[in-house]
């Protein structure tokens, strides 16, 4: 059954620079069979332009939902972005600084692109612990793509645009987090929860122990406790 119009917008993941809409599609389509009307969107990333690139072509998404939308029967106040990784990112910013959406879920979010830029060029070379999909150099490449200077990357930091008032907006945010997520260091994570609080903000951090960067993405136990809890938070908050 229809949830009386309420909207889903999915941010695919990529380190800014790869992939495309369908890397969502667990999760997107668990999120469909739950009633909510799901748009999984492709943008401009490292692969053709630089930030602020993503974060222009998100927000003109969610307008565009929120307009032609309403023949998909959408409600323009019940959309809500949500984003894996580097997507994850990219949904907070655009719901901080661009569009007011009634609602943010952020999974395993690299939300500091300096500060992971720095971590992965630190272990360029280091071996990868088995279980884990980990490759510094890439992650390092593809954040020069879009970013392009670490000064750009600095100023791309989701706790750093609120910590400096630069946040027009504080919707409700989830953050799910992967308890062995070589990916994102977790105190990037608790620095945003920090600041996102502080500031006045609700925000909600769930961790998944033993879960790596991406699990979401997979059709395992975890992944699937995954896809219930987003559409539980889903429902609370476009009800």
């Amino acid at each position: 059954a229809e949830r009386s119009g309420a909207a889903v917008v999915d941010v695919h993941g990529g380190a800014w620079s790869s992939r495309d809409r369908t890397l969502g599609e667990r999760y997107c389509l668990a999120v469909a069979a739950a009633g909510f009307v799901v748009i999984a969107i492709d943008f401009r990333d490292g692969r053709v332009a630089r930030h602020p690139a993503a974060v222009q072509d998100i927000a003109d998404a969610v307008r565009w939902v929120r307009g032609e939308g309403i023949a998909l029967g959408v409600d323009p106040e019940r959309v809500a972005l949500i984003g894996s990784s580097s997507g994850g990112h990219l949904a907070l910013h655009v719901a901080l600084t661009e569009v007011d959406v009634a609602f943010v879920a952020a999974f395993w979010p690299p939300t500091d692109p300096l500060s992971r830029y720095l971590y992965a060029k630190g272990l360029v070379g280091a071996p990868v612990p088995a279980g884990q999909s980990f490759d510094a150099p890439g992650l390092v490449a593809s954040t020069e793509a879009y970013f392009g200077e670490e000064a750009v990357m600095r100023e791309a930091s989701i706790a750093g645009l609120v910590r400096a008032g630069r946040a027009r907006y504080l919707p409700p945010v989830w953050l799910a987090r992967a308890g062995e997520d070589m990916n994102v260091p977790a105190s990037m994570i608790d620095e945003l929860a920090l600041q996102y609080r502080k500031a006045g903000g609700a925000l909600e951090l769930t961790e998944y122990p033993g879960e790596v960067h991406g699990f979401g993405h997979g059709g395992h136990a975890g992944a699937i406790q995954f896809q219930a809890d987003l559409i539980e938070r889903l429902v609370v908050a476009l009800q």
